[in-house]
């Protein structure tokens, strides 16, 4: 895979990680005491230091909390 700013080929794949590994839960969930989580992956350039193509490995985990209503109001995000 290219870099997305540089063009460089010069691109690994990584996991972000913590001592507990890095996850990301969605924002209504933040603070139950076991919120539904899922851990994440990306590319970065060696050459540039860019950080793109961010995944989360689990997103059907998200599904539910998905606001279609905001969506149809055209809040989107």
């Amino acid at each position: 895979m290219r870099c997305e700013k540089c063009g460089s080929a010069a691109t690994v794949e990584i996991v972000f990680a913590t001592s507990g590994g890095l996850v990301a839960v969605p924002k209504v969930q933040r603070k139950k005491l076991i919120p539904k989580y899922s851990y994440m992956t990306g590319q970065a350039c060696t050459d540039c230091g860019a950080v793109f193509n961010i995944r989360l490995n689990e997103p059907e985990k998200f599904k539910p909390f998905v606001d279609y209503a905001a969506q149809v109001r055209g809040g989107g995000n």
